[in-house]
């Protein structure tokens, strides 16, 4: 949660905060919009996540190379987000096999997903068109990944013209859990609602 020039910007770590805990999302609007409090410094058990985390993606990406895809790694350190998406949009437009952290932005909404991975499935882009696939520690999907996964795909929609029908969780034992969009959207749709309502 960032304020910019056209408002309050929210991610789909602000989402899945709200769900979680308003009271944590009370906090971050405080810090965002008065800044007289700060949050504390993660200790090292959050630390050894993260690491472990981002092995597990780093894993992931290597891979897909290995396999022989064709990868398009879209720069993040010390870009802004506007500048990301560009980036993400002309990957997009030449197909490759992946995109590793493409980034998304439409209204309030936006953020970085792991990686975008080609489907043949005919889009604005071309023959093909992408689906969200993220990387998560955890042996079994939860709920408030859904929630991240239905807001990437929308935000994907806007982009290529057409709703992916799937998005994916790489699990921390290295099998894959996908998810039905049409089953569960309508829920994140109105999960988001409620947070900007708030």
């Amino acid at each position: 949660m960032r304020m910019t020039d056209s408002g309050l910007r929210l991610s789909a770590s602000d989402l899945m905060r709200f769900k979680g805990c308003r009271h944590a999302t009370t906090l971050d609007l405080r810090l965002t919009e008065v800044g007289d409090i700060r949050p504390g410094q993660d200790g090292p058990e959050a630390e050894l996540l993260q690491r472990q985390g981002d092995g597990h993606e780093l894993a992931f990406l290597e891979s897909l190379k290995a396999a022989g895809r064709v990868v398009v790694e879209v720069p993040r350190d010390g870009l802004p987000l506007e500048e990301s998406v560009r980036l993400t949009l002309a990957a997009m437009a030449a197909g490759p096999d992946v995109i590793f952290q493409g980034a998304l932005l439409e209204g309030a909404w936006g953020g970085y997903t792991d990686f975008l991975e080609r489907v043949e499935r005919p889009s604005s882009l071309g023959a093909w068109s992408y689906e969200v696939v993220d990387t998560k520690l955890k042996r079994r999907p939860d709920p408030k990944h859904v929630l991240q996964l239905c807001l990437y795909s929308d935000l994907l929609a806007t982009v290529q013209g057409v709703a992916p029908e799937a998005a994916h969780l790489e699990l921390g034992d290295g099998s894959r859990f996908t998810v039905r969009l049409s089953e569960v959207s309508p829920y994140a749709r109105y999960a988001r609602r409620m947070l900007q309502a708030f």
